[in-house]
């Protein structure tokens, strides 16, 4: 399987919208996408699929969402058990005839679906590489080191970040938080992007 598992350092934080600037611009590139929220919560009001659907311009069965609940809560509240093989299963299915995968969890990294798994649990079943989407606000440099290295310590293939500069309160704030975060993670500093797009950052 071809693809990333797009997660952050929290919920409300610009995942949707990475992902939508993402699979647009792989789709720039000339390769096809699908997009795979394996649980959504809070949904139909949150419909992260239709959302990325429609920045990215793909299909609707493109775009797909596998399980649903209505209260907009941790998986682990609202499912009993959450279907997590079936889950992965279901994945594996849909990336079978596309270039790249590209599946988004229900909020961060470690939110629980259940007792036993967390959503990284997903990027390990499935061998997906991690991008993690981390705000540029105050607090991001901590949530930075907690989760950058939980993802190593867990040892997740870590891609790298996707840094929102949507949240800077300045462009000072914006700069250093920037400079600290290559700083701690050298050369994981993938992607940036705000209301405006997506920048790049690996090298061509």
């Amino acid at each position: 399987m071809n693809g990333y598992f797009i997660t952050g350092t929290g919920t409300g934080i610009g995942k949707s919208w990475f992902a939508a600037f993402f699979a647009r611009m792989l789709r720039e590139r000339g390769q096809t996408v699908r997009y795979i929220k394996p649980v959504a919560t809070g949904y139909p009001e949150d419909d992260d699929a239709a959302f990325v659907a429609e920045r990215a311009g793909l299909a609707p069965e493109d775009a797909v969402t596998l399980y649903t609940a209505a209260e907009p809560a941790s998986p682990c509240f609202v499912f009993d058990p959450f279907p997590f093989l079936e889950a992965v299963s279901r994945i594996e299915a849909l990336s079978a005839d596309r270039d790249v995968v590209l599946v988004e969890s229900a909020g961060g990294l470690t939110v629980p679906l259940g007792q036993c798994r967390f959503n990284y649990h997903f990027a390990l079943a499935l061998s997906l590489p991690v991008i993690l989407v981390v705000p540029n606000r105050l607090g991001c440099l901590s949530d930075a080191v907690v989760y950058g290295h939980f993802a190593l310590r867990h040892k997740l293939d870590f891609h790298g970040w996707a840094r929102n500069d949507h949240f800077a309160e300045s462009e000072r704030c914006r700069a250093r938080n920037a400079a600290m975060l290559e700083t701690l993670f050298p050369g994981r500093t993938r992607y940036a992007y705000d209301a405006d797009g997506l920048r790049d950052m690996e090298p061509s």
